[in-house]
């Protein structure tokens, strides 16, 4: 299964005028895609430093690139209405974009629609690029900078772009201590970690490294499940809850600040790798899932589960394996900041 592509533009690219505005869409509500997409956004900085950057956004999106001094201007389209649509298109197109990034194939019939509208002098079509071999979604953002003639790239790096400030979390921590970062929930059930495999690791964690700060992240919706696996895992595996709703700095600042995260397919994996922090990536076993939305820190490890469409049967001691010999690789080098 290939992983990775070579850069192929066409022989014409290198012809293009250098893009002047472009638009990018960022509407889905999903943080781990727009993380991913921060290295196109920083790739297209450095290579065409006057270009004009703006996105579609709603959702999670709208607070993460709302931070981001990169983007000219964000056009909010969260669930909107036929007649809003066409307001927004027809705004769009008055902005005269050299360039529209889709990303994806255009399910909804609303975002079809603004696209139409908004005549870009050209949209950027990777629905070929998707259909090839396999390979990590920040590859198509090079894919996508080598169609408006940039040089591409087969690999990029993440750049959220942003310092985070939360102060709150630096004092949680005393200088210089481990600090182990569990993430049990997703967007999607399925890709929950189940109760007793999640106490089975907070023991397993509190054993291996006893030393260490041990948070378990959670949301207003997940606080209470988070608290119940605490209570019974006990012990060793003592820790404490960093409730991070609403509350973009907290989360980036804790994954910053961690030496290790561990977590299912989320957010926190690209943040985490955007970081350069460990990790280890929890995956659904279909052959797909690990290599599109892997971890890409340095240090990273994924453990993939007994099905393809769950999390059900991955091995407990699996993470704790890895965790250790990413711990032992951390432990010997100079410490981060």
């Amino acid at each position: 299964m290939s992983t990775s592509r070579p850069p192929a533009p066409p022989a014409a690219a290198a012809r293009l005028p250098a893009p002047r505005k472009v638009l990018f869409f960022s509407q889905d509500g999903k943080l781990g895609d727009a993380v991913v997409n921060t290295a196109f956004v920083a790739a297209l900085r450095a290579r065409a430093p006057d270009c004009e950057i703006h996105a579609t956004v709603a959702g999670a999106t709208a607070a993460f690139w709302g931070q981001d001094a990169r983007l000219a201007r964000l056009w909010n389209v969260q669930r909107p209405g036929w007649i809003e649509t066409v307001r927004t298109a027809l705004a769009l197109r008055r902005e005269r974009y050299d360039y529209i990034v889709t990303w994806q194939r255009l399910r909804k019939e609303k975002s079809k629609l603004l696209l139409w509208l908004a005549r870009p002098g050209r949209v950027i079509d990777l629905r070929g690029f998707n259909g090839g071999p396999l390979t990590h979604k920040v590859a198509a953002c090079a894919a996508a900078l080598e169609q408006m003639g940039l040089p591409g790239e087969a690999e990029l790096a993440y750049d959220i772009g942003m310092p985070p400030c939360c102060p709150e979390i630096d004092q949680l921590f005393a200088a210089g201590r481990e600090v182990v970062v569990v993430n049990l929930f997703a967007a999607d059930v399925w890709r929950n970690i189940g109760a007793a495999q999640a106490v089975e690791l907070l023991r397993g964690l509190g054993t291996l490294a006893p030393q260490a700060a041990l948070c378990l992240v959670c949301t207003d919706a997940t606080q209470a499940a988070a608290a119940a696996v605490l209570a019974e895992a006990g012990g060793a595996a003592a820790g404490q809850l960093v409730n991070c709703q609403g509350n973009l700095p907290r989360l980036l600042r804790l994954c910053q600040r961690a030496d290790l995260v561990i977590s299912p397919d989320t957010a926190l994996i690209h943040i985490a790798s955007a970081y350069d922090t460990a990790v280890v990536g929890i995956y659904q076993n279909n052959g797909v899932k690990e290599v599109e939305w892997g971890p890409r820190s340095r240090l990273s490890a994924r453990v993939l589960s007994d099905c393809p469409d769950s999390l059900d049967g991955f091995a407990v001691t699996d993470v704790l394996a890895k965790a250790a010999a990413l711990r032992a690789a951390y432990l010997a080098a100079p410490r981060r900041a």
